[in-house]
């Protein structure tokens, strides 16, 4: 390879669209096909960029993946961002998988601050109120729609059922364009300018792995419901950032069977009702690597076929 075949390349590299939305800058979400270049003068080239930009068909392929977690305790052994890190790391598993299936996936920043009720009582834990995560998923959703992404995928590892509920307020919110009071009647109030209510809303696809179809590919322990902070998660945190493992204090935990869907189901509301006193339950010390980069594909894999269900592949001759 000669220097300018070794140029071509690099100048072909540096074209390409990072798989992380936040590494990006704006003109290379504009080369994929997202929203259309404002006006005013950027140089010589601006105009004419402007032009071939608009003539594109906007985001047609582009999927953005949201990782979502929490911030709260997880034992004395893993760090207060362990979901957020587990949503991360199946986010980025799946993007093979949707760019075999034609689509242009980008991995958004995570959203880390929701509802934990649960963990409320452990010193670290941050819970916000749900409808204010509720409102931010929506206004996530709309500011993507209307720069053209073809779905906002939901990739949740956190699962307070307050948590839970509120994802699924901010998909019906987003889809139905609720933007503020209610009328007299009850009805939703549209957004200013959108569309009507549920005609050709942006897919929100959010696979929760807490149904029966998605939960019955994880592991025995995620079944189990004991499996805040035990081998299920500890598992994945030490396949995905082995660095924030507290090792010798995970070695030394005893396996607490707790199970919280259990104690869920017979209302409890929080780790202390549930028998989890130290933030942790199921079995930590039994955690391996191999297991979590395995948790991590199949993870990973529920993601690309939920996309798959909702949408198909991406249709040929689209961006």
């Amino acid at each position: 390879m000669d220097d300018q075949d070794a140029a071509t390349v690099t100048e072909s590299e540096r074209r390409e669209t990072p798989p992380e939305w936040g590494d990006a800058t704006w003109t290379d979400l504009a080369d994929a096909g997202l929203g259309v270049v404002p006006g005013g003068s950027r140089g010589a080239d601006s105009n004419r960029a402007a032009d071939e930009r608009a003539t594109r068909p906007l985001g047609s392929r582009v999927l953005a993946l949201l990782p979502v977690g929490a911030v709260e305790a997880h034992g004395p052994h893993l760090p207060l961002v362990t979901d957020v890190v587990i949503a991360r790391a199946a986010a980025a598993a799946a993007l093979p998988g949707l760019r075999s299936l034609g689509f242009h996936p980008l991995l958004l920043p995570p959203l880390a601050y929701t509802a934990a009720p649960f963990a409320a009582g452990f010193p670290g834990t941050i819970s916000v109120r749900p409808a204010t995560f509720t409102a931010l998923l929506a206004d996530v959703a709309a500011s993507l729609e209307g720069q053209g992404v073809a779905a906002l995928v939901v990739v949740n590892a956190h699962l307070d059922p307050a948590h839970l509920a509120a994802i699924g307020d901010g998909v019906r919110a987003h889809a139905t364009r609720v933007a503020g009071p209610a009328h007299a009647d009850g009805s939703p109030k549209p957004a200013p300018g959108a569309p009507p209510a549920g005609d050709g809303a942006m897919p929100v696809v959010h696979p929760d792995i807490t149904e029966r179809r998605w939960a019955s590919r994880l592991t025995d322990e995620f079944r189990s419901g004991a499996c805040h902070a035990g081998r299920y998660e500890t598992s994945v945190v030490m396949a995905a950032a082995p660095e924030l493992v507290r090792d010798a204090a995970r070695q030394g935990l005893a396996a607490n069977p707790a199970s919280l869907s259990r104690a869920i189901r017979d209302g409890a509301a929080t780790f202390e009702d549930a028998g989890v006193s130290d933030a942790y339950c199921g079995d930590p010390a039994a955690a391996t690597r191999e297991e979590g980069e395995n948790t991590v594909a199949a993870l990973a894999a529920i993601v690309v076929d939920a996309v798959v269900e909702r949408l198909g592949a991406a249709r040929e001759g689209t961006r």
